[in-house]
């Protein structure tokens, strides 16, 4: 495999790009359909689980935004890490551990740690995604083969009969990506990640299969990571193209699932509200017509016990009128579809007894509780002796001192099971007996005399209070609305449930059409985004190669401009600064020649006096010499020759240093009666009409009256120009600029002072220098020579002023002060 081996085996991705993603998934889907987190074993976050949502989308959203913008302060990812971080330990320690799950107890510490190590220096440019993938297999496939339940409660039923081989798989492709990671051989490597994107891939189809969401985001996301192992190409992430990609993907996406997010959650609020409404209004309507029922079987056998007739019929034991006064509490409208009377010991009279089977009844609770006089008793549930499910009333008949005997109306529970609901079919209603939990009631399947099913899924003494609501789920997972409600003066409690998915259908159907109207958004902002961005990159690199070309002797090459757009208006700026450049070079190149021409005549000029002063110089030494000496005359003669060409000479050099100073002249000022007030307002109007679009907010501070003096106008325009570009150029666009004019006794004091970058201490002394630049301000990519400065301070001096600037470090902005004198003393000769 040494020939195979290559530097880079896999694309460097980092863990974190995989962690951000699953946490955004997960995040969006405990915002939007929180309900569907309600299993048991979410019951530990499931009171929190929107926060917990919350939580995995800001956490993700920053730590998305600090990998887009690497750039950006270091404690931008480290809040979205420990955001994200800590979302994960709960959602690991409520729902994994406790669940037994081991997968996911292996794999969310795993991804912590190697988070953690990406952040560290050494690690921060590298991607860790392949030997997480490598470490993740080997940690599943061993512990699979120990014990294959531990797969967890959502995988161990789908995967009962191959967990073995599904171990043996996860460990030999963990180990051959390990080996090949080690042998650094590049085709094993990726054979090894294909097959993890199959492995994981199924696991994905399992977990949705089964409605695990969280592990359908899980897997779903590594196996697109394994793909993008394989497939994505390395991104260029300094180009127009790729900042423009980011900005797009971050500005068009996110705030859609925000927005969604917040609208789903009050959504789900007014719904959960309109479902407990509409609960209670059921409930209500049970009980209300459950007691009424009541009310009238109690009044019934009550009235008849009491009866004298009745009485006189059980004295002289005329059976054929008992027979008859029983029938009447069969007839309609009352509710009993049997009815016996019972003697002191319990046993039935006249064999019209539960059904007509005489025999002992003393064990029957409507007999034993039945005996208190004034009142009546409602039996639990029971079946007769014809397998009749019944509810009895019973109270006692008194006969004579000491002796009575015990009315007793059974209620028929199949007619109480076929009258409707009083609740809407949406709702599942139970009544059971509170004292022993047995089913009156049952508005679905009918059944009767069995244990209440909600009893199976919430503690009787939940159900004790009179009235309330509770969430819980049923077998499946799902989670349910529980309304409950005592009927008054009886045993029974009437419990009315509602699924909450099928409640929150719309809410859902809404939030899956808020998260792919979110998705379509961003793919179409993206796709635009490419478009767009390699239009302007191709635009750039033509005004790229432009720029190269300004390099060569040639430079007739011209950058096509295109369209009518600010980079458009650049490229044409351009072009026209080359043909600047190349007039300037032709103007310079004469120049030159002119020079050549000036020096050459200078030194002509200059030889010219020279010549007969060295010559009459020689003369007056050779006369010096004669024995008789010179005349008088002559030497003056030879004295006014010399002056001549010294006057030449002094004029010559003096024209030369003329034209030095006309060249050297470009700050001559002149000074004329003008109001800086005015002058002001228009510059600071003029640069924030001209970056409207990306500067700080400018304000400017003038007096009442007007602030006149004797200035070149056309000089100071250039430093408040310079001034306030230079506070915009390095200021954030929130953040404002102050540009302030005070009266002094003896001038005008111009302050501009932003919140910007600031200047370190040290960069404080060679501010005005020329070509000088602080640190931050290189750092801060923001343009320009470093000339600005020295200009200003050459404008100020040339005005007979001052300027200075202040700054508390980087970071805490600049203040630039000018001290300007009313009136501007004479240029200096």
């Amino acid at each position: 495999m040494a020939d195979e081996a290559t530097p880079e085996v896999l694309k460097p991705i980092r863990v974190e790009w995989i962690a951000a993603a699953f946490g955004l998934l997960n995040g969006i889907m405990m915002v939007y359909v929180p309900y569907e987190f309600g299993t048991s074993i979410f019951r530990l976050i499931y009171p929190y689980i929107r926060l917990l949502g919350l939580a995995f989308m800001l956490g993700s959203a920053t730590l998305l935004a600090a990998l887009l913008y690497p750039t950006w302060r270091s404690w931008v990812g480290g809040l979205g890490r420990l955001v994200f971080i800590g979302a994960l330990l709960l959602y690991w320690w409520g729902a994994t551990i406790l669940s037994g799950g081991i997968t996911g107890a292996v794999i969310y510490p795993l991804m912590i740690g190697v988070m953690v190590l990406e952040s560290l220096p050494r690690w921060r440019h590298r991607g860790l995604f392949a030997e997480f993938l490598a470490v993740t297999a080997l940690a599943f496939g061993g512990f699979i083969l120990v014990d294959p339940t531990l797969l967890g409660p959502s995988l161990w039923e789908p995967y009962r009969e191959v967990a073995r081989p599904l171990g043996v798989l996860f460990l030999g492709v963990g180990a051959l990506l390990a080996l090949a990671l080690v042998r650094r051989s590049r085709t094993w490597a990726r054979r090894a990640v294909g097959l993890m994107i199959l492995i994981f891939g199924q696991l994905a189809l399992v977990t949705g299969w089964r409605a695990t969401w969280t592990g359908l985001a899980l897997y779903s996301v590594i196996t697109l990571g394994c793909g993008l192992l394989l497939y994505a190409r390395r991104v260029e992430t300094s180009t127009v193209g790729w900042r423009l990609f980011r900005g797009v993907a971050l500005a068009s996406v996110l705030p859609i699932l925000a927005v969604g997010g917040m609208a789903s959650a009050v959504a789900q609020r007014a719904i959960e509200r309109e479902l407990r409404d509409k609960a209670r209004q059921a409930v209500a309507a049970e009980v209300a017509w459950l007691e009424q029922t009541a009310t009238m079987a109690r009044f019934l056998v009550l009235s008849q016990s009491r009866d004298p007739l009745l009485r006189a019929v059980l004295r002289g034991g005329d059976r054929q009128a008992l027979r008859a006064r029983l029938d009447l509490l069969r007839l309609d409208p009352s509710p009993f579809e049997a009815s016996w009377v019972l003697d002191g010991q319990g046993q039935s009279l006249l064999n019209a007894t539960e059904g007509g089977v005489p025999g002992d009844f003393s064990h029957r609770d409507y007999f034993r509780h039945g005996q208190d006089e004034g009142q009546v008793y409602l039996s639990r549930p029971f079946l007769s002796a014809r397998q009749r499910p019944l509810v009895a009333f019973s109270a006692p008949v008194p006969l004579e001192e000491g002796r009575h005997d015990i009315m007793v109306a059974g209620m028929s529970l199949s007619r109480l099971s076929r009258a409707p609901t009083r609740a809407s079919r949406d709702y599942h209603v139970e009544i059971f007996d509170r004292r022993d939990g047995m089913l009156l009631r049952e508005s679905e399947r009918g059944r009767m005399l069995t244990r209440a099913p909600i009893l199976a899924l919430v503690e009787a003494t939940t159900l004790s209070d009179p009235e309330g609501f509770i969430e819980t789920s049923d077998p499946d997972g799902g989670r349910l609305l529980v309304a409950h409600a005592q009927v008054p003066d009886t045993p029974w409690t009437v419990v009315v449930t509602a699924p909450l998915s099928q409640a929150f259908a719309p809410v859902t159907r809404l939030s899956a059409l808020v998260v792919l109207i979110a998705l379509g958004a961003g793919a179409i902002a993206l796709w635009l985004s490419r478009w767009v961005g390699r239009d302007v990159t191709r635009r750039l690199q033509a005004l790229r190669d432009g720029i190269a070309a300004l390099g060569s002797l040639s430079l007739e090459q011209r950058v096509p401009a295109q369209g009518d757009d600010e980079l458009a208006e650049v490229t044409l700026g351009f072009n026209e600064m080359a043909a600047r450049i190349e007039h300037t070079q032709k103007e310079l190149r004469e120049a030159i020649s002119s020079r050549d021409q000036f020096l050459s005549m200078a030194s002509h000029e200059l030889r010219t006096p020279l010549t007969p002063l060295k010559a009459t110089i020689e003369l007056m030494q050779r006369q010096a010499l004669l024995p008789q000496g010179v005349s008088a005359e002559k030497q003056r003669s030879t004295l006014e020759r010399l002056r001549r060409q010294v006057d030449r000479l002094t004029r010559l050099i003096g024209d030369m240093l003329d034209v030095s100073r006309m060249q050297s002249g470009r700050f001559a000022l002149r000074p004329e009666p003008m109001d800086l007030g005015a002058l002001a307002q228009e510059v600071v109007d003029r640069i924030a009409h001209a970056r409207s679009e990306r500067t700080a907010p400018i304000s400017l501070e003038l007096p009442e009256a007007p602030l006149r003096g004797t200035w070149d106008e056309q000089r100071l325009d250039q430093l408040l120009t310079n001034l306030v570009e230079n506070a915009v150029r390095y200021s954030p666009p929130d953040t404002p600029i102050q540009v302030r004019l005070v009266p002094e006794a003896d001038g005008v004091l111009l302050e501009v002072e932003d919140q910007g970058i600031g200047v370190p201490a040290e960069g404080l002394a060679h501010l005005f220098e020329p070509f000088f630049r602080a640190q931050n301000a290189s750092e801060h990519h923001a343009g320009g020579l470093g000339l600005g400065l020295a200009i200003c301070q050459e404008i100020v001096e040339r005005h007979g002023g001052r300027i200075q600037a202040r700054s508390e470090g980087p970071g805490k902005g600049t203040r630039f002060s000018v001290f300007l004198p009313r009136d501007t003393p004479p240029a200096p000769v």
